[in-house]
């Protein structure tokens, strides 16, 4: 029988019910005879019984015997049937306590091995039991003092361990519970976690084995001392003179350890009474208590019941449904939890107030159908949200680049802020997917939009994720059985009806079911596998379990939970990997490729471009897949055999792939062990193939028709990259590493990342000055690259010295003896050398530096025209930015003829909404402004490319950010400053979330409204905005000299006048000294004007002039206030 009394207090006793008394409970292990766990070798007598005081101690001896075979035998169950056991252990310790009327008597527990596991499980499961109708199952909990845990594996056991005792058991591999004792796995931290806030209340004496046992030829420990007695505080600890099952073994009193046991257990029994009767008596009032609530809580719900219902909001049709992927067709069950998650996220309200977004987190073992429950779950209830959006969140990179793309589809801008900020800001009703968030280090609440009205469901691995939600959450473990074994005969025979099931195939679907641990990636491949008739489901339970054992013995997992999933996808590898066929072999190549890029949207483009490339094999890699070689046009031909090899993976259940959107996918399980298993010359080799695949997809000259694609590559770069880096610690170390790290970087540049695109980069140029020479094209071509960046993030120093280094190497480095034997060799004009010129020009004009600019500029041009035509792209920029340097230096005219000829060309070459045409339009438009004429027309068009960078760009982006500004200097230029401060208020929060405080961004738009605050006579805000503004930029830039003269316009305005006079006379002392600026320049003017205003007004305050001085001085307040250009230049 399952529990037996084997000593103590027999029913005839009058101690019967004495709640002094003991019960001393005994539970044994599986890695040995159970009736023999408490016998010493060659007797018959246990010590329990005819060694120990019992009478003395006035306690009773139980033993609790469960069918190991069930535990340790392949396909008898699974890793959950500790928890049936340990369920069992508690109802018949009720029981018969209760029917012994000894249910208020104190327990101390003896463990032995994994006994020690069931009975922390059985009081997990009675902790729990606080429900009226089961409340009596929590007096085990309650009553229970002591336990003694005899080499229990609280931390696990090795894989050496774990196959010496299934050969010892004669399996043919360790069972899924056996599995699941290794060190580290879901059931042991599930068991640890739950188990520790209880542990406080018990005294607990962990021992552990001396002596290692012996299995076969070899000696170990089944459970070393690190696991058996872990650092826990308050624990007693004792090794006892004995291998594993010879440590409950005792034969007298001298026996080593029996004497240590003893008296624990002496001390355990004296000291047990009190506390359990307090113990008791505490869990009586909260019972009793909770009893009240639960009466209380009831009667609410009925006076809710009782009241009419008012009229529910209907929420909004869907419009926006940003999701990467649809759920398998052989989804199966899993209603109980999409319920709970539904009523835990709440109802679904309609223009709800802001409030932050409610979360739910979905938690458990990878490959226990998370991702697939959520992609189910979003399309059943997506009529229900206006917006479902996924957020991959496997890493920082990926789920900021997730954000970026739902800002990009909302117009907002292709930031992670954007699209953060805006669903924040959105009051109708959105669901939100944060997926695959295992990574420890990563704090997921980073990415929980601060407001809005949304439902956030993540998807982890790590446990204690939870700490994030905010309604509830809930353990994916294995599916349940029936819905498992459904899943299972689903994917092995896709016209299975559940309704009508073979009994014969059902029970060994069941069996593997089982063994599988109802994992739904697991049952997936499984099907798949008997599917494609690798194995038969009556003989697939054999070979996988003779599969799992070698999978054991021969790799070394990152994870014990992973082994069944690993072991399933092994075996369709397998039959690819030796197989013959050409379709085969490419499927095998395809996935080790997949290995090094991202998990998740796989674009089969990547594949037409490379292969478009007509690169033909690289040097180097015997690696190459065969099908990407030959002709260079993506034919018919060519995307069967791609997409005949990716429909293999698809069939197999080793991808998921869509052939209509041309995207495919892994298991983030799947992907890493298709790594793993690689060895380390293998990884080397396919990674190199991987880099050279993505690196052809991205074209030296970067067409804006291809933008969307390189966007799709990111997420693959960057795991390419970690991989690269792992490997190659001083990467780059080859040519072709440096060209990969080029080409990455460009669409690091070319999607706003910036800082990354710098560091690699800077590798790059290292790399080539050393092997290459600072001079050589490749160096300097990387060079000029880094300018750009440079430029973008507005590190302006830096990028001028970059340039000024190119400049000098162009004039050196010139195509022919021709260019040195000109009329001038000093000052040439090859093409290298004119567009190094093009490129200062650009960056001195933004430093400030505008003479300069201007000069190279001009000669930039003038080589530019001779050597390429007037008509070239190259010619067309270095001119367009010549007419910017113009009008920032007040020669409009020279300017607007540069512009309109620049925009009609490129017009024609690029369009009507090219970026470098809306560019020239916008400049175009604020050439009209500076010269003050054809406001309306400027107007028009800076307001025009403000609408089409809002709808190509976002509304988030720098350049539509910089229209927003241009435009407000035109709005002040039309007698409409307070139009113009709303719209820079409306963008300070956007512009500070995205480029800084610090940036020249900012700086640029709080001029502006400064600008707009003194033109509406907001005299106090514009101040504060020019102070702040006068302590960020340095002295000796130009746009310091507007700012100046604006904060002298807002203090003569604020009768300020001596610290009006002083700020003047120290700005005409710079402008002086420093030559800046002209004497003549109309912002050296201006300052004078000012000063002369001031004389004007403190005359007027003397009254001297009486009347005449008076109406002087305000005629020269209304020609300034009417002079918007006056004010900030």
């Amino acid at each position: 029988m399952p529990l037996e009394e084997i000593a103590g207090i027999f029913p005839s006793s009058p101690l019967l019910s004495d709640r002094n008394s003991v019960d001393i409970v005994a539970v044994p292990g599986i890695f040995e005879d159970q009736d023999r766990t408490w016998i010493k070798s060659g007797t018959t007598s246990s010590w329990l019984r005819d060694l120990f005081p019992y009478k003395r101690l006035r306690c009773r001896v139980l033993t609790f015997t469960y069918d190991r075979h069930s535990l340790i035998r392949p396909g008898k169950g699974s890793a959950d049937r500790i928890l049936s056991h340990a369920v069992t252990l508690v109802s018949e310790l009720c029981a018969d306590r209760d029917l012994s009327r000894r249910s208020q008597c104190p327990i101390v527990f003896l463990c032995h091995g994994v006994g020690g596991l069931l009975v922390k499980r059985a009081l997990i499961s009675s902790r729990s039991r606080d429900a009226p109708t089961t409340n009596h199952l929590r007096s085990v909990f309650t009553s229970t003092y002591a336990i003694l845990f005899f080499a229990t594996p609280h931390l696990g056991i090795s894989k050496e361990a774990l196959l010496s005792v299934s050969q010892n058991e004669d399996c043919p591999s360790p069972s899924n519970l056996m599995i699941n004792l290794r060190t580290g796995s879901e059931l042991l931290i599930d068991i640890t976690d739950q188990f520790a806030p209880l542990a406080k209340r018990f005294r607990i004496f962990n021992f552990w084995e001396q002596n290692q046992t012996s299995k076969g030829f070899d000696r170990i420990f089944i459970v070393d001392k690190e696991s058996a007695a872990p650092i826990w505080d308050n624990v007693e600890t004792c090794g006892i003179d004995g291998d594993h099952s010879e440590i409950t073994r005792f034969r007298d009193l001298i026996d080593h350890g029996y004497r240590v046991v003893l008296d624990a257990l002496s001390r355990y029994i004296k000291e047990a009474g009190p506390v359990i009767k307090s113990r008791l008596a505490v869990d009586i009032r909260e019972t009793k208590k909770r009893l009240e609530q639960d009466i209380e809580i009831l009667k609410e719900l009925r006076r809710q019941a009782s009241m009419p219902i008012q009229g529910s909001p209907t929420p909004d049709c869907n419009e926006w449904y940003v999701v990467p992927r649809c759920s398998t067709s052989e989804f199966v069950g899993r209603r109980m939890q999409a319920e709970i998650v539904h009523s835990s996220l709440g109802f679904i309200e309609r223009h709800k107030t802001w409030s932050k977004p409610t979360v739910f987190v979905l938690y458990g073992l990878g490959g226990a159908g998370k991702t697939q429950f959520c992609l189910k779950y979003v399309e059943d209830n997506r009529a229900s949200y206006w917006g479902v959006f996924w957020v991959d969140a496997s890493n920082d990179e990926n789920a900021k680049a997730a954000f970026a793309d739902i800002g990009a589809e909302a117009g907002q801008g292709s930031t992670y802020t954007a699209g953060k900020h805006w669903l924040s800001r959105c009051l109708k009703p959105w669901l939100l997917v944060l997926d695959n968030a295992d990574d420890p280090d990563l704090d997921i609440s980073q990415y929980f939009p601060l407001g809005g009205n949304g439902h956030i469901l993540v998807t982890t691995r790590n446990q204690r994720v939870i700490e994030h939600n905010t309604v509830g959450h809930l353990r994916f473990q294995g599916m349940e059985p029936v819905e498992g074994v459904t899943l299972l005969l689903r994917s092995a025979y896709p016209g299975f009806q559940a309704e009508k099931p073979d009994q014969e195939k059902w029970g060994f679907a069941e069996a593997i079911a089982s063994e599988l641990g109802y994992l739904a990636l697991a049952l997936a491949h499984a099907g798949a596998a008997i599917r494609r008739n690798i194995y038969s489901m009556e003989k697939y339970l054999s070979h996988y379990l003779s599969h799992r054992r070698e999978t054991i013995i021969g790799t070394q997992l990152h994870n014990a939970d992973d082994t069944n999933i690993i072991t399933t996808w092994e075996i369709p590898f397998k039959r690819l990997a030796n197989h013959a066929s050409t379709e085969y072999s490419d499927a095998v190549d395809l996935l080790h490729t997949f290995a090094f890029m991202h998990f998740e949207l796989i674009p089969e483009r990547i594949f037409q471009k490379s292969l478009q490339s007509n690169d033909g094999v690289p040097e180097g890699i015997s690696a190459w897949p065969p099908l990407l070689v030959g002709s260079s046009a993506w034919s018919q031909e060519s995307q069967y055999r791609v997409r005949r090899a990716l429909n293999v993976l698809r069939d197999f259940s080793i991808i998921e792939y869509d052939s209509r959107s041309g995207f495919c996918s892994l298991h983030p399980v799947v992907h890493r062990w298709t790594q793993d298993r690689l060895s380390g010359l293998e990884q080397r080799r396919w990674l190199t193939c991987t880099a050279t695949i993505l690196s052809r997809c991205i074209p030296q000259y970067l067409e804006a028709s291809g933008r969307a694609f390189r966007r799709l590559l990111l997420p693959h770069i960057e795991s390419c990259m970690r991989a690269l880096t792992f490997t190659y610690p001083s990467l780059p170390e080859t040519q072709a590493h440096a060209q990969q790290l080029e080409s990455f970087a460009s669409v690091f540049a070319e999607n706003g990342l910036w800082k990354q695109a710098r560091a690699l980069q800077r590798k790059v140029i290292e790399f080539r000055k050393q092997s290459l020479g600072k001079t050589h094209e490749s160096t300097l071509e990387a060079q000029r690259s880094l300018s750009y960046t440079h430029w973008n993030l507005f590190e302006v120093k830096a990028a001028i010295e970059i340039q000024v280094q190119i400049l000098r190497s162009r004039w050196w480095r010139r195509s022919s003896a021709g260019d040195w034997l000109r009329l001038m060799p000093w000052k040439p004009e090859h093409i290298s050398y004119c567009v190094a010129l093009s490129d200062l020009t650009m960056t001195l004009w933004l430093a400030g530096q505008r003479n300069l600019s201007k000069r190279a500029g001009e000669r930039a041009i003038i080589g530019l025209q001779k050597r390429l035509g007037p008509d070239d792209p190259v010619t067309l920029t270095a001119m367009f930015n010549l007419a910017r340097t113009y009008l920032h230096l007040g020669d409009q005219e020279a300017s607007h003829r540069l512009l309109i000829t620049v925009l009609r060309k490129r017009r024609r070459l690029f369009g009507q909404n090219h970026p470098d045409t809306l560019m020239t339009r916008n400049e175009l438009g604020m050439n009209l402004y500076a010269g003050n004429r054809h406001l309306a027309a400027a107007e028009r068009l800076v307001r025009n490319v403000l609408q089409a960078r809002k709808k190509i760009l976002g509304q988030e982006h720098a350049y539509t950010l910089w229209s927003v500004n241009d435009l407000s200097k035109v709005l002040t230029a039309r007698d409409r400053p307070r139009e113009a401060a709303e719209m820079l208020e409306d963008i300070i929060p956007t512009v500070t979330r995205t480029l800084g405080e610090d940036h020249v961004g900012m700086i640029m738009t709080r001029s502006n409204l400064a600008r707009a605050y003194v033109l509406s006579e907001r005299w106090v805000e514009a101040r504060t905005h020019l102070q702040e503004l006068i302590d960020i930029v340095s002295s000796d830039h130009p746009d310091r000299f507007h700012i100046m003269s604006g904060y002298i316009h807002v203090r003569i305005r604020m009768g300020q006048l001596d610290e009006a006079e002083k700020d003047g006379l120290e700005l005409l002392e710079v402008i002086g000294r420093t030559k800046v600026l002209a004497l003549d320049d109309p912002r050296t003017i201006a300052v004078r004007n000012q000063l002369e205003e001031i004389r004007v007004l403190r005359k007027a305050a003397d009254k001297t002039d009486g009347a005449d001085d008076k109406k002087e001085c305000q005629s020269q307040q209304d020609i300034r206030r009417s002079h918007p250009r006056y004010i900030l230049g």
